[in-house]
C-alpha cells in the first residue's frame, strides 16, 4: 500500500495541506493543531521546529474531515459526509471476511532502516516531542502512534493507538485502558513474569490509525483488517529485537520491552473527552532497545481534546458505520441509521434510527447498540433511539424526538456494571477498577398506539416541490 509520503502528495494536490516553519514543540505546534482542529482545516506538516534538526517534521489534523478521511480509506474525492457514508456501508462486515486473505507480508528491507540506532546509540530526544496542551504532565512522542504487541498464546498480532509520553533517551510510559487488547497482551507475559515485547510506529499512513481507532474484533489481527481495506497486504519488516511486524513504509519506528512491575510517573494528558480524567499515576515503560527511521522523518500526531479535535470526526463516522453493520450483523431489522455525535465526545452519545417492525424493537436495538463489540462498548452513555423519519446525525431532530416522543417513567431504562475506563470525566480517582452505566432512551412513537400518534406539522415532499417549482428564487 502507500505510505505516508504518498498520501500527503494526493492530500495536497487536493488543497487539503498546509506547511507550517518554525513552530515550536512547546505549546505552538499543540495549540496551533488545536484551534485548525476546531475549524476543521487542512492537514499541517510542520517543519523547521526549533531545537529540533530540519527535516524531523510532525504531521497533525491528517483527518478531520471527510475529504481527507475518504483519501485514506481509497473512496476517493467525495462531496461530504454522507456520501463517504454510502460508500462504506457494508464494507465493515466485508473487510471482516477477507481480513484472513490480506496476512501481513514480511520483507527483509524497507525505507524505514535508512537510519538503524541500537542500545546506547538510541536517543529519542532527538525526535520532536509536543507538549501538546497547557496542562499535560511531559512531552507526548506518541498521539498518533501505533503500539504493536502479541499474544502470548495464540500468537496473534495487535496494534492500537495509545498516548506514549518521552521519559529520556530510551524510555517511554505507555498508557492504554485495560480492556484494550493491547493492555491484555502485555498483561499476559506480566503473569508469566516475562517482559513484553512492543513496537511502535510512530508515522505512518494514516489507515493505520484509523484502524488503530475502530475496535477490531479480538480475533482478527489489526494488520490483516488494513489489507482488506488498503486490497493488498501490508509490507512489514520483523524486528531486529522483538520480532513483532513493523510496517516497512512508517517513518519512525522503535522496539522494545514492557517489563513487569516498572512503572513511571504518567500524565496527566489532556485526552479525547475533553478533559485531564486520568490525572497523573504510575504507567508501564517501555525500555526501547532499537530505533529506526527515514531520512527526514515525519511523525504523525493526532493531539485530542475538547471535540472536535484530531481524530474526533473519523471516530464519530467509523465507529455509526461498524455498529450500524454490528445491529445488521446481529440480526436487528430495519436499522435506517447510527450517529455517534461529536460534540459529546463521540463515544458518550448515539442515536439509532429504525423502522419499528414489533413490539420491544426499539430496546431490542438500544441494547444491542449500548454493548455490541469494542465500538459499541468502550466508554458509553447514552443510547437513544428513534423513528426512521428522524436523521440521528441531526442533533436537533434526535433532541426533538426525545423532547416529544420519549416518556421519562417508562421510556427510560438504565444499564448498571457496564465497562468504562480511567479516561471517564465522571467517575473520581484513583481507582483500581471502572464500572460505567448507560441510559437507555427509547425516542420512539409507541409502538402499542403508533398508528394514533399525531401526525407530525410537516408538508409532503410533493407539495414542497410544486410551490418550490413556483417560488423558486426565494431560496436561491
Amino acid at each position: 500500500m502507500e505510505d505516508l509520503r504518498s498520501w500527503l502528495q494526493e492530500v495536497e494536490g487536493l488543497g487539503q495541506l498546509k506547511r507550517v516553519t518554525g513552530a515550536s514543540t512547546d505549546l505552538e505546534i499543540g495549540i496551533i493543531s488545536e484551534l485548525n482542529g476546531q475549524r476543521r482545516g487542512p492537514a499541517l506538516l510542520f517543519d523547521e521546529i526549533p531545537g529540533f534538526r530540519k527535516g524531523f517534521r510532525i504531521l497533525t489534523g491528517s483527518i478531520t474531515n471527510a475529504k481527507r478521511l475518504s483519501v485514506t480509506l481509497g473512496c476517493g474525492d467525495i462531496a461530504n459526509d454522507q456520501e463517504l457514508v454510502r460508500r462504506l456501508e457494508g464494507k465493515m462486515n466485508e473487510f471482516e471476511r477477507k481480513a484472513a486473505d490480506f496476512s501481513a507480508k514480511e520483507v527483509s528491507n524497507g525505507p524505514l532502516l535508512a537510519n538503524r540506532y541500537q542500545g546506547k546509540d538510541v536517543n529519542l530526544l532527538e525526535l520532536p516531542a509536543p507538549k501538546w496542551h497547557e496542562h499535560d504532565g511531559g512531552r507526548y512522542i506518541g498521539t498518533g502512534c501505533i503500539v504493536i504487541t502479541k499474544d502470548p498464546d495464540s500468537g496473534r498480532v495487535n496494534f492500537g493507538s495509545y498516548r506514549l509520553m518521552l521519559q529520556d533517551k530510551q524510555t517511554v510510559t505507555v498508557h492504554i485502558s485495560p480492556a484494550h487488547h493491547g493492555a491484555i497482551n502485555i498483561k499476559k507475559y506480566h503473569e508469566r513474569g516475562e517482559a513484553a515485547p512492543v513496537a511502535v510506529s510512530l508515522g505512518h499512513h494514516p489507515l493505520y490509525l484509523v484502524v488503530a481507532g475502530m475496535g477490531i474484533p479480538y480475533g482478527i489481527s489489526e494488520f490483516d483488517y488494513l489489507g482488506a481495506i488498503a486490497g493488498e497486504a501490508a509490507a512489514v519488516i520483523c524486528g531486529e529485537q522483538t520480532g513483532l511486524p513493523i510496517p516497512a513504509a512508517s517513518e519512525i519506528a522503535f522496539e522494545g520491552y514492557c517489563p513487569p512491575g516498572q512503572l513511571r510517573d504518567e500524565g496527566p494528558f489532556g485526552e479525547y473527552t475533553g478533559y485531564y480524567a486520568s490525572g497523573r499515576g504510575k504507567e508501564p515503560i517501555i525500555d526501547v532497545k532499537a530505533l529506526y527511521h527515514r531520512d527526514d522523518p515525519i511523525n504523525l500526531g493526532a493531539s485530542p481534546g475538547r471535540p472536535p479535535h484530531d481524530y474526533s470526526y473519523m471516530l464519530s463516522l467509523m465507529k455509526s458505520v461498524s455498529v450500524k453493520e454490528s445491529l445488521v450483523k446481529d440480526g436487528i431489522p430495519d436499522v435506517r441509521g447510527v450517529w455517534y455525535h461529536e460534540s459529546a465526545g463521540v463515544n458518550f452519545f448515539v442515536v439509532v434510527s429504525i423502522r419499528q417492525r414489533y413490539p420491544g424493537h426499539a430496546r431490542q436495538a438500544a441494547y444491542v447498540a449500548a454493548q455490541c463489540q469494542a465500538a459499541g462498548n468502550h466508554l458509553g452513555r447514552y443510547v437513544v433511539v428513534v423513528d426512521d423519519d428522524i436523521d440521528p446525525s441531526n442533533l436537533e431532530e434526535a433532541i426533538w424526538a426525545i423532547g416529544t416522543r420519549s416518556n421519562p417513567e417508562k421510556d427510560f431504562d438504565i444499564i448498571r456494571n457496564a465497562y468504562s475506563s480511567p479516561l471517564d470525566p465522571i467517575y473520581p480517582k484513583p481507582a483500581k477498577v471502572f464500572f460505567g452505566s448507560r441510559a437507555i432512551i427509547d425516542a420512539c412513537r409507541p409502538y402499542d398506539w403508533i398508528d394514533e400518534f399525531p401526525k407530525v406539522v410537516e408538508s409532503s415532499v410533493a407539495e414542497k416541490q410544486k410551490v418550490l417549482s413556483k417560488w423558486r428564487e426565494l431560496f436561491e
